[in-house]
């Protein structure tokens, strides 16, 4: 696994090997950020359910401005940072560890709305809809006109009144693209 594009292209990225660690694929991550396009460049990214950090340090490769990591898993944050420091993208990111579920109203609230937010909770995980809810529904730490997208497996539903702007499918993994809140609101002011 390495970074793709930008100032850190083709630095190779260390994660820890397990059954429960399933990194963001190169070819995943080259569509998102085609999909992303332009729109990368100065833009605060979050990073929830990390891991290794692929999604954002490739954020940050390309231009966008901060990245804000949540992880729980302690080698996941050990490879992150590692892998930070090694891209020297470490200046502009900053690593949360804990659980995403109780981790990011305090994190927003921290460092502010995100323009994009990439979730990618464990496949089968019941956080889904709870994510889902309050990324998708609430808008909760995202910027009006922001992105929300959601990586999981193609026999998770996700719940949600929402509609999806856009939907890619590579295997059993889907990339579910929503608009952000039209204004800030709900999650955002709480």
């Amino acid at each position: 696994m390495r970074v793709i594009a930008g100032s850190a292209k083709s630095i190779r990225l260390k994660y820890p090997k397990g059954k429960r660690i399933r990194p963001t694929t190169d070819a995943v991550r080259e569509s998102l950020f085609g999909t992303l396009g332009a729109d990368i460049r100065g833009a605060c990214v979050a990073d929830l359910y990390a891991g290794c950090g692929a999604v954002g340090i490739e954020a940050l490769s390309r231009g966008a401005e901060l990245a804000v990591f949540i992880e729980r898993n302690v080698a996941c944050v050990e490879a992150l940072r590692a892998n930070l420091a090694n891209t020297q993208l470490e200046g502009q990111a900053e690593v949360v560890r804990g659980d995403v579920g109780s981790r990011w109203r305090a994190t927003w609230r921290r460092w502010g709305l995100f323009d994009i937010v990439f979730a990618d909770p464990p496949y089968g995980s019941r956080q889904l809809a709870g994510m889902v809810e309050r990324l998708v529904e609430t808008g909760e730490g995202v910027t009006p006109g922001g992105m929300v997208i959601i990586e999981h497996a193609a026999s998770d539903e996700l719940q949600t009144d929402g509609q999806p702007l856009r939907v890619c499918r590579y295997g059993e993994t889907l990339l579910t693209f929503f608009a952000g809140p039209a204004e800030v609101g709900d999650g955002a002011d709480e």
